[in-house]
Formats: C-alpha cells, sequence, structure tokens
C-alpha cells in the first residue's frame, strides 16, 4: 500500500507540474517570451506560470514579471493548460464516492475526520462523498495556506529585515492558482480561452492514484495523518524545500529556477518517464494546436514554467517551426 507520504507528494508534484528533466539547452531572460515571425500578423506571447506548490500568492508573483500586465491587454486570447482549474473540471464520478466517510469510520475515528472536516471545509463526515485523493488535496491546500502564513509572519521580529518578496506575499496570498487568476482577468476582459490539454485529451495522472488504492485503505491512512499531524510535517517539510524554487522564480530567473528542480527532482526520485508523461509528451501534443492558434488571434500561451526550456520545450519547439521567439526586454 502506497504511504499517506507517497500521496501528498503526489499530490504536490500535480501541483506544481514544473519538474525539470535535465540542465543541458538551458533558457535564461526570465518567463515571458514574444512569439514573432512565420507569418504571424501580430506577435504572441510565452508565458511560466508557478501554479500551486509554494506559490500561494500568484498576484505578487505575476507583479514581478516586467511588461506581464501591458502584454495581457495587448492580446485577445489566453491560451491555457486548461479552461478552467483541474478539480473543477472533473465529472462527479472522479471526484465523488458512493458513499459518505462516516461508513467507513468507527466512532473514535469519526471525531478525529469530524474535527478536521469543520475547519477545514466546514462539513463532516456523515455529509461527506469526496474521494479521498480529492479531499486530501483540498485540505492539503488549505493547511498549506495556514501553514505558511505563519512561516511568512514569523519573519517579523523586532530589529529584523524582511525582504520585498515577503512583504508582496503577505498581500496577496490566496487559494487562488496563479492560473486561475489569470483565466478570470481574461474572462473580466471577454477574451477567448482555449485549454490546450482539453484539445489534446490529456487526462490528469491525479485520476488514476486512487484506483490503484481501495478507498478503506486510503481513509484509513488519512485518519492516522489526522492523528499525528503527519500532513503538516509533510507541508513544512517540502515549503522549505521550494524555498529556492519560489526565490528563483520570483527574481525572475529562470536558469536558477531550472537548477533548483533538477535538485528538487532528484531529491524526490522524480524519473524522466514521469517528466515525459507529464511535461514533454504533451508539449509535443499542443504543438499540434498552438501554431494555428497563434496565427488566427494573438495569443497569450500560459503554461507551467517547466514547458518552456529544454530541447522538447515549447520555446525549442516553436523555433524548429519557424517561429522567432525571444525574451521580452525588462
Amino acid at each position: 500500500m502506497k504511504s499517506l507520504k507517497t500521496i501528498l507528494l503526489y499530490i504536490h508534484i500535480l501541483f506544481l507540474s514544473i519538474t525539470i528533466c535535465s540542465a543541458s539547452n538551458s533558457v535564461k531572460d526570465g518567463f515571458l517570451w514574444k512569439i514573432s515571425g512565420n507569418g504571424l500578423n501580430a506577435p504572441s506571447y510565452l508565458f511560466g506560470t508557478a501554479h500551486g506548490g509554494p506559490f500561494l500568492a500568484g498576484q505578487a508573483a505575476m507583479e514581478r514579471v516586467p511588461r506581464l500586465n501591458e502584454i495581457f491587454l495587448s492580446v485577445n486570447q489566453l491560451i491555457a493548460e486548461k479552461k478552467i482549474d483541474n478539480s473543477s473540471s472533473l465529472n462527479k464520478s472522479d471526484l465523488e464516492m458512493d458513499s459518505t466517510y462516516a461508513d467507513y469510520l468507527n466512532k473514535e475515528d469519526q471525531i478525529i475526520v469530524d474535527r478536521v472536516l469543520r475547519t477545514y471545509l466546514n462539513t463532516t463526515s456523515d455529509k461527506i462523498k469526496l474521494k479521498p485523493l480529492v479531499l486530501t488535496s483540498r485540505i492539503y491546500k488549505k493547511k498549506s495556506i495556514e501553514i505558511y502564513k505563519e512561516i511568512l509572519f514569523a519573519k517579523f521580529k523586532p530589529n529584523t529585515n524582511v525582504d520585498s518578496i515577503t512583504l508582496s506575499e503577505l498581500k496577496y496570498i490566496s487559494e487562488v492558482e496563479m492560473d486561475v487568476q489569470m483565466i478570470m482577468r481574461a474572462i473580466s476582459l471577454n477574451y477567448s480561452i482555449i485549454g490546450l490539454d482539453d484539445l489534446i485529451g490529456h487526462i490528469n495522472p491525479k485520476r488514476t492514484i486512487s484506483n490503484e488504492i481501495s478507498y478503506k485503505q486510503q481513509i484509513d491512512s488519512l485518519v492516522c495523518a489526522f492523528k499525528d499531524n503527519s500532513i503538516d510535517s509533510i507541508i513544512r517539510h517540502q515549503l522549505k524545500s521550494y524555498e529556492a524554487v519560489k526565490n528563483a522564480y520570483f527574481n525572475q530567473n529562470l536558469d536558477d529556477f531550472e537548477l533548483q528542480m533538477i535538485e528538487l527532482d532528484l531529491k524526490n526520485n522524480v524519473t524522466a518517464e514521469y517528466n515525459d508523461m507529464i511535461l514533454f509528451d504533451r508539449n509535443k501534443k499542443w504543438m499540434e494546436h498552438i501554431p494555428k492558434l497563434i496565427s488566427e488571434q494573438a495569443s497569450l500561451i500560459a503554461v507551467g514554467a517547466a514547458h518552456l526550456p529544454g530541447q522538447d520545450g515549447l520555446i525549442n519547439l516553436l523555433r524548429l517551426q519557424g517561429f522567432t521567439v525571444e525574451p521580452v526586454n525588462h
């Protein structure tokens, strides 16, 4: 049986979706790139987002990207990984079990689970049917917000200098991820919104993980995590591990970001096969649609940052098809 720590690691990686396979073909100059040439009537743009993980203040991160706001207003179409956030795009059968959690719990465990559910989701075990992995994801995200605020506030001590990143994050900490914030803004501007994964029929691996383990096993692991607060300790460890990655992103240093993610891949035993499945294979399938989309409308392509660099990254794949791809001048 997979441990809860393993399941939570899957969740964390799937939230982030920005793992890197190799340091070769590294790309410098930030996360915002201009696409021109090859018959385009107007330039389009490619932006590497940071979704999930430690990036709990997406608006603060976006404000550190030079000219992003100006460029957002210069296009009339947003091309994202999905039209809406992953959890909202799932069908009811993907999200829910046939029975409630109360059917799986003894009285002692039900008290423990109800305490957590009331705190984070304002519900109880006799009312909720969310599949264990989905429930774990939602509690994980809410606990991450709670713990991250605690970590940031701890930096405010007498006679201690607090960096500008911390100040920005405190203002914008939110459960709404950067990609979703961009989609919400595109909706407010009446832009066309295209979901690349919708076009290629990509199924998030998160959907299949829970099928490998029985609901009873998953729920038992979740109860144990609630009892010993292991979710909290895992979150604290991961937030600490991703600090260097987060700082590289906030500082708009794609080279450093790539190197830090390579280190995390090694620590987390992320395989090249997994990267191919979640990252590079999708890039190649997306490229079957992107040239046509940007030839029809000036677009901002906003996808996870690790989709940009490397031999099979979008920057190189666009160049191989004859487009000029260059960093936006700061």
